[in-house]
């Protein structure tokens, strides 16, 4: 009996992970803001809001912090509540780490039924569905800042036509009525130069839609904000950077060029601003290569920062993004299927520590927010 051609490159993909795979760090630290040489007053501080209910409005806020997956969340509580104990990887699906979060359901069963239909009609649409929530908030306090942290249920690419999370982004402008709201998470590399775990900050977002919205007004467009990322705070976050490295990827094809393979990325993760370039914002799984071009349009390619600019300009809100490399470029030389493979599988191997980093970054935004609202700018 011979094997199914359509399994050998996953069969090839797994034998390299045993011998290519990386060493990660077995959990994300509590930050030692001692050793970063933070000020008392910048170090965050949870509050509890009282009296609040699923479908009440959002507290006020001078920032709100947004964010995506499951490991983007755990990382940025991690860090922007100053969680004191370790987060081990097997505990990222426990419910332990997220007491003191809060539903956000104000309005959402006005689009219950709409969601529920998305459900039916997008394979693994509407995660918002299994909490029947907008999402999930929390509030922090880093010196006179006051901070909302936003987990979002809502996608671009899982929600269907209607884009809900565009109401959603506007509620929260509405409700918490902020100066600044920044959306952070995971990213796709596109540029050599950024080593794995790099986070980039920037205050633009490109559309770059592929397959549902690839015919919208909106596509292939950029938006803007007039806000500027102030670094001041930037050196000591980096000094708690988590270096990860990807995998050595040998070659598995006769495609792939004979006696070659791809060195793992060097651990040099960097907090960076460039505002130079915008973030790409894409609706399907895309991830950059060594020969697609996708550094041509922008910094780093994800699948939500467009809507939330495009919705956040609507409201007069100023806007920022700080993304970070969740999976490096891939060698173009690659079979297609490998390429997806690795890219995917690196994605979920190096996720949750790769956050760690973006969620470092932004506390080191929010700390010079903090200075900025306490001397009246």
């Amino acid at each position: 009996m011979s094997l199914d051609a359509s399994l050998i490159p996953e069969t090839l993909l797994n034998a390299q992970r045993i011998m290519a795979l990386p060493e990660n760090p077995d959990h994300l630290p509590a930050v030692d803001w001692k050793n970063l040489g933070a000020p008392d007053s910048r170090i965050p501080h949870t509050e509890t809001a009282t009296n609040h209910q699923p479908d009440s409005p959002l507290p006020k806020a001078d920032v709100v912090v947004m964010t995506w997956t499951l490991a983007e969340w755990a990382a940025m509580n991690q860090v922007l509540t100053n969680r004191r104990d370790p987060l081990t990887p097997d505990q990222l699906h426990s419910h332990e780490w997220q007491e003191g979060w809060l539903s956000y359901q104000r309005d959402y069963y006005q689009i219950y039924q709409y969601m529920v239909d998305v459900s039916k009609t997008f394979q693994g649409g509407a995660p918002s569905l299994y909490n029947e929530s907008w999402g999930s908030f929390r509030q922090v306090r880093i010196g006179d800042l006051n901070v909302l942290l936003v987990k979002s249920g809502m996608h671009l690419a899982q929600d269907g036509s209607q884009l809900p999370l565009i109401r959603f982004v506007e509620q929260i402008c509405q409700e918490a009525r902020p100066s600044l709201l920044l959306s952070i998470g995971t990213g796709g590399g596109v540029r050599s130069e950024d080593a794995l775990g790099s986070a980039l900050i920037t205050n633009q977002a490109y559309f770059h839609c592929l397959k549902h919205f690839a015919n919208a007004r909106f596509n292939h467009s950029t938006v803007t904000s007039t806000w500027q990322p102030d670094n001041r705070y930037l050196s000591l976050a980096q000094k708690a950077v988590l270096q990860t490295r990807g995998p050595q990827i040998l070659p598995v094809s006769p495609q792939y060029p004979a006696g070659s393979h791809i060195d793992p990325d060097p651990a040099a993760a960097q907090l960076k601003v460039v505002t130079e370039q915008p973030i790409i914002t894409t609706d399907t799984f895309l991830f950059g290569t060594t020969n697609n071009g996708l550094e041509k349009l922008g910094c780093l390619v994800e699948m939500d920062d467009a809507v939330v600019g495009m919705a956040c300009q609507q409201q007069k809100t100023a806007f920022g993004f700080v993304r970070n490399v969740s999976d490096p470029v891939i060698n173009g030389a690659l079979p297609t299927s490998l390429q997806d493979s690795w890219a995917g599988y690196i994605y979920r191997e190096q996720g949750l520590y790769t956050s760690y980093n973006g969620a470092l970054a932004t506390w080191a935004l929010l700390a010079a927010e903090a200075d900025r609202k306490e001397k009246g700018q």
